[in-house]
């Protein structure tokens, strides 16, 4: 999260991957699906993604899991 006195930090579809450790074509189906939020410039498909955005969609993507111990790595 940036703060108040720097400027957001864009990213292109290419480092926002890298960010969601998904592939760009991922990244471009959740645009179009309206998951995920980008701002469009130049053409049509230049996309830049602020960090904060990638995050509210990871968070939102998630699905919670509970672990639970196995005997393997449990006590013995």
């Amino acid at each position: 999260m940036e703060s108040p006195d720097r400027s957001p930090v864009w990213l292109t579809v290419k480092q926002a991957a890298m960010r969601a450790q998904v592939s760009p074509d991922t990244v471009y189906y959740e645009v179009r699906a309206g998951r995920l939020q980008a701002a469009r410039i130049g053409g049509r498909r230049q996309l830049r993604f602020r960090e904060d955005y990638i995050d509210r969609w990871l968070e939102a993507s998630t699905t919670p899991v509970e672990v639970v111990p196995s005997a393997r790595f449990g006590r013995r």
